[in-house]
């Protein structure tokens, strides 16, 4: 298996860098301004620019560069350049700096991954059923983690998992209580129907079709007892370096005493903002924990070191962080780079999974933007300021400011005429297609970002000396775009 050497992940980030230097106001634009701050003509060159003439270009434009990608075509060449040079930049790309699932198993065999899709969605599936496989392996081949630690737990679905198909002593934590609740509540489900659940995995495998569910099989063994619940347990904490994890395992698992020191293997999947940082800190903070495996999301929940004043809706949970969540490594802390909350934002986006449905921005979008413009013209004491969140169920632009109204509390929208809505929807209709098209070249700079996220988080392990730390590319990225995991390691006490 081929190590990843710091020096090799300091020239990887310089290049991402160099990259991104010239984009930073860029990436960092909203969308809620495209209109009224002229997006299309601050942020595209000219020669972009050039190419694109009216809607019938942005629609081929579209179609050519990121639906069909058709590489033949000789239109929008200043595009393809541009988008191809963007694309060499994502960390897929970079296979060298990628480990596989196989890699790291070196050989060994490994566990057989039922599909038991009962109680989540079929992505949450794929994620678990990967992501539990991975674990297991890693702590039944390194031989150092006696227990498991699912940080950010939710409703449990990993930890269930880990307890119940591959018997793992697992404490999840959870900041919100009614998450720890659920999860126990969700797992008493699954243990009473676990054995049918698994015996419907396995027939699949063999590629029977099983009966429908509440018809016993007459195959069933009913002598097979369900696993017991005494391997799963829940805590309502905020996690951070000074939460002692082995102090929390003694308190909920008998068998250990407070003096013990149990191998711990921290673990978390999609674990959001700042926690996903935080869980590498945890693990470098503490001796106990020997292994970790995390897969992080909610990058615009980060806390950045050297970022500006920056908006969150959960100021109190926010409130409760005392790491910075970016950069980690030593080498971007000393070149005090700062992404911003927009370009955060944009990395926890799927272009993938965007071009794979051919799937447009929401109408919304167009209409939010609409909305800035009567901002400035109605209350431009506002602009920038106005925080609308999700508007459903309207059939019109008009039905759409109606809502943002009674919403906001907002007299003044009311009482704008629906003579000027209808002027304005007549005089940026064409920009429609031009916010299209800009809101797709944006998106394709999101993996980029999300290198620069990840690399560092891989690079802060190996500084730490941790030589054993892996990134891999654990998940399809169409079902989850959050698709990559951190592996660490530590040698052997």
């Amino acid at each position: 298996m081929s190590k990843v050497g710091i020096a090799q992940l300091q020239r990887r980030l310089d290049g991402l860098l160099a990259f991104l230097n010239p984009h930073w106001d860029f990436v960092n634009c909203h969308m809620v301004n495209y209109l009224t701050d002229q997006h299309w003509d601050c942020f595209l060159s000219e020669t972009l620019k050039s190419e694109i003439s009216g809607s019938e270009d942005v629609a081929l434009a579209i179609e050519d560069l990121f639906w069909k990608k058709n590489e033949e075509s000789i239109r929008f060449t200043a595009w393809r350049e541009f988008l191809c040079k963007s694309k060499q930049e994502r960390l897929a790309i970079h296979s060298e700096l990628l480990t596989s699932v196989e890699e790291l198993i070196e050989g060994q065999e490994n566990s057989t991954q039922l599909s038991i899709r009962e109680f989540m969605s079929a992505k949450k599936c794929h994620e678990v059923e990967l992501t539990a496989a991975l674990v297991d392996h890693l702590v039944k081949s390194s031989g150092q983690g006696g227990f498991i630690v699912d940080a950010g737990d939710g409703k449990g679905y990993l930890s269930s998992r880990l307890a119940l198909q591959y018997g793992h002593r697992v404490l999840g934590i959870d900041a919100n209580t009614e998450n720890t609740q659920n999860a126990l509540s969700r797992n008493r489900k699954l243990q009473r129907a676990w054995n049918g659940l698994t015996e419907r995995a396995e027939l699949q495998i063999q590629g029977i079709t099983p009966k429908r569910r509440g018809k016993k099989s007459p195959a069933r063994d009913s002598t097979k007892s369900a696993p017991a619940l005494e391997n799963y347990k829940t805590t309502a904490k905020f996690i951070t370096t000074e939460l002692n994890f082995g102090a929390l395992l003694a308190e909920h698992f008998t068998q250990l005493g407070p003096e013990d020191s149990p191998n711990i293997c921290l673990t978390g999947l999609h674990t959001c903002g700042n926690l996903a940082a935080t869980c590498l800190q945890v693990f470098h903070a503490q001796t106990d924990c020997r292994l970790l495996c995390n897969v992080g999301c909610c990058y615009h929940l980060l806390r950045e070191r050297y970022s500006q004043q920056e908006f969150f809706g959960n100021k109190a949970l926010m409130d409760l962080q005392t790491d910075y969540g970016f950069p980690l490594s030593q080498y971007l802390q000393e070149r005090k780079v700062r992404m911003g909350r927009n370009a955060r934002m944009l990395a926890a986006q799927s272009i993938e999974r965007t071009v794979d449905a051919k799937e447009l921005p929401n109408v919304t979008l167009y209409y939010r933007a609409l909305l800035e413009i009567l901002v400035c013209r109605h209350a431009p004491q506002l602009k920038n300021e106005l925080q609308v969140g999700k508007v459903r169920k309207f059939e019109s632009f008009q039905e759409y400011i109606q809502k943002c109204a009674t919403k906001l509390e907002a007299p003044w929208l009311a009482a704008v005429e629906e003579e000027e809505l209808q002027s304005l929807l007549q005089e940026y209709a064409v920009d429609k297609h031009y916010l299209d098209l800009f809101y797709l070249l944006r998106m394709s700079f999101a993996p980029v970002l999300e290198s620069l996220i990840l690399l560092d988080r891989l690079l802060y392990l190996k500084e730490l000396g941790y030589e054993r730390s892996y990134l891999i590319n654990l998940f399809d990225p169409v079902i989850s775009p959050r698709h990559f995991a951190i592996v660490s390691i530590k040698p052997l006490a």
